[in-house]
């Protein structure tokens, strides 16, 4: 070992790593003896020292003793081009060339991890090569087990954000899995559950993409006579509870203490609740539906058809069509529904939703300015290892297997068994509630009996909340009946016009997708033809920009992207690619081009076609 070496490195790693190097000599002794394996060099048949590992009388290489090139080489060949911007991880400093090889093979804003989990092979490598030569300019993340490996999850997660999740590479060098079982499996799942959110997300569009045209061009026919959410608005009294009642499995605890609050509070249910709740005798003053492929046989109860309803245009279209009373919208992203407000010189406003129905309907207890909140049923869980009350989907729910749930803080038991969504909508309450308490003065109160813990929640029995606080009689009702539609009847004259025009503005997409790909055909000719006019390739990068601009005006078009999978991930991750010359970029932009189109084209057709069938007939 090289003492020399050593001290070079750890200056290295100290100007790039302020503080490791103390810890690094802090910590070896007792790193290197809790491993207790020899790390020791060896001279491979090309003439270069690779190292070996001893311990409880197995020797293992960590690179091939033949040429240990060759293994780096072939892997990073076999993953395929790393693109600018990729995240990039190592896992093992055992073989060198793998971060050698990296350096031709990628640009320098490739994000790259080096993790190495055994410290005795970090420390040998740090008295034996140049760390600076083989760093370079580039920036790299390093983690060395027992002495900074804390930060790894938090780097995983910051190089996993969005669009780089499908263009990262991983390596795990040879023998690790061997000598250090463990940790290789902690890296993997980290990945893993940093990946999943960016794949959940690809995933649900993927799932919902042929329900969200039907869904939302029938819904919005109901916008005409309907109302705007804001309606609400100092319409109801904000100087009574809000009781916010979910279908989670501990709603079956208390559910018949809800008719004490009727006319003293405002109960706004989900969707999955009115059935148990309807069966108990209560008639909630709202309820709230969000998802597109919910089933209506939730909500088959005559009591429940006139009950007025807060929903979204992408919700179950049955779910609407079964429902004949008021129907209450929020703005959600789709220009073709604002439009409908803007020919009329109105606007329609937004809520956070949150992602789930419930949370949809906490955000307008709190918009309509609520001073006590009350969550009912938000086990947020699997209380009792069941996902919902009893009377929801079933009319007896089962127990499920929960030995591989995560677990969370419960509310009246130290931990429970949840699904990662679940937890993800009992961060976003938390953390909605503390943003929302900064400007607002307002009680949260959480009388679900069992659950998870939601953090700026008191706990308190619903029985004592409801004695406490539902002590002013109002007429929920009344008050809801008093509202006009948000469109008189010549303004509903208006988007009825506007309707029967919908397919022939989705027909101007077709029109452009075509032009589109004649576009991208000319430019694959100029491409391939050699010796490219430079000017004729600005030129039609122009007409691209201008007929890319035109598609995204229409009205349809974001209705559109969330329904093509396929098209938003040909643009988002091809944004990332870089080439040697301007051909390269021009045939691979034709290419990515033509592809789109097509699925334009056919996506479009599909909609135009609903339209057709909903809108246009009204």
């Amino acid at each position: 070992m090289s003492e020399k070496q050593k001290s070079r490195n750890l200056k290295i790693l100290e100007k790039r790593f302020p503080g490791i190097s103390e810890l690094i000599e802090e910590k070896k002794e007792e790193l290197l003896e809790k491993e207790g394996m020899s790390v020791l060099g060896e001279t491979a048949f090309t003439g270069e020292e690779i190292l070996t590992v001893e311990k409880e009388g197995r020797r293992l290489y960590l690179a091939g003793r033949r040429d240990p090139l060759a293994h780096p080489k072939n892997q990073i060949s076999v993953l395929g081009k790393i693109v600018p911007n990729a995240s990039v991880f190592i896992l093992g400093m055992g073989n060198l060339n793998y971060l050698k090889e990296l350096n031709q093979a990628a640009d320098e804003s490739a994000q790259v991890l080096l993790y190495e989990p055994l410290f005795s092979v970090f420390y040998k490598q740090l008295c034996s090569v140049d760390l600076e030569e083989l760093f370079g300019e580039r920036t790299i993340a390093l983690i060395v087990e027992g002495i900074n490996e804390d930060g790894l999850e938090r780097i995983i997660r910051a190089m996993l954000q969005g669009d780089r999740v499908p263009l990262m590479k991983y390596f795990i060098l040879p023998n690790y899995v061997e000598l250090c079982l463990e940790q290789v499996e902690n890296f993997l799942k980290l990945m893993k559950e940093h990946s999943h959110s960016y794949f959940v997300g690809v995933g649900t569009k993927m799932f919902f993409r042929n329900k969200l045209a039907e869904n939302f061009y029938s819904n919005v026919r109901y916008m005409r006579t309907g109302y705007k959410a804001i309606q609400l608005l100092n319409t109801i009294p904000a100087d009574i509870p809000a009781f916010v009642v979910s279908a989670g499995p501990s709603l079956n605890k208390n559910i018949h203490e809800l008719k004490r609050a009727k006319n003293k509070s405002f109960i706004i249910a989900v969707d999955t609740a009115i059935k148990p709740l309807v069966k108990a005798g209560i008639v909630p003053d709202m309820f709230a539906t969000l998802d597109g492929i919910k089933p209506v046989e939730l909500v088959e109860q005559e009591e429940a058809k006139e009950i007025p309803l807060l929903a979204k245009l992408n919700s179950t279209k049955g779910m609407l069509d079964y429902h004949t009373g008021k129907k209450f919208f929020i703005y959600d992203g789709f220009r073709y529904a604002a439009e409908l407000f803007a020919i009329n010189g109105k606007k329609l406003e937004g809520l956070p939703s949150g992602g789930s129905v419930a949370t949809l309907a906490f955000s307008l207890a709190c918009h309509l300015g609520f001073r006590k909140i009350i969550f009912v049923g938000q086990d947020l869980a699997y209380t009792n290892n069941k996902s919902h009350a009893d009377g929801t989907f079933k009319e007896e729910m089962p127990e499920e297997d929960t030995k591989d749930f995560i677990m969370v803080p419960g509310n009246y038991e130290e931990e429970v068994p949840t699904l990662s969504n679940l937890d993800g909508y009992r961060k976003w309450f938390g953390e909605y509630i503390e943003w929302w308490e900064r400007g607002h003065e307002v009680e949260f109160i959480n009388a679900t009996e069992g659950g998870a813990r939601i953090e700026g929640t008191t706990l308190m029995p619903l029985k004592e909340v409801i004695d406490k606080e539902c002590v002013k009689e109002v007429d929920i009702g009344a008050c809801i009946d008093s509202l006009e539609p948000a469109f008189n009847q010549e303004e509903q004259e208006k988007i009825l016009e506007y309707f029967h025009d919908t397919p022939k503005q989705i027909h101007g997409l077709i029109l452009l997708a075509r032009e589109g790909k004649k576009i991208y055909r000319q430019l694959d000719k100029l491409c391939q033809a050699g010796n490219m006019d430079k000017r004729a390739y600005r030129k039609l990068l122009k007409r691209v920009k201008k007929n890319r601009e035109k598609i995204e005006k229409n009205v349809h078009f974001d209705l559109l992207i969330n329904s093509m999978v396929q098209a938003e991930q040909i643009i988002r991750t091809g944004q990332y690619f870089k080439y040697d010359t301007a051909e390269e970029e021009g045939l691979e932009l034709a290419r990515q081009g033509k592809e789109y189109m097509e699925l334009l084209e056919g996506y479009t057709k599909a909609i135009e076609q609903i339209a057709r069938e909903t809108v246009a007939k009204e």
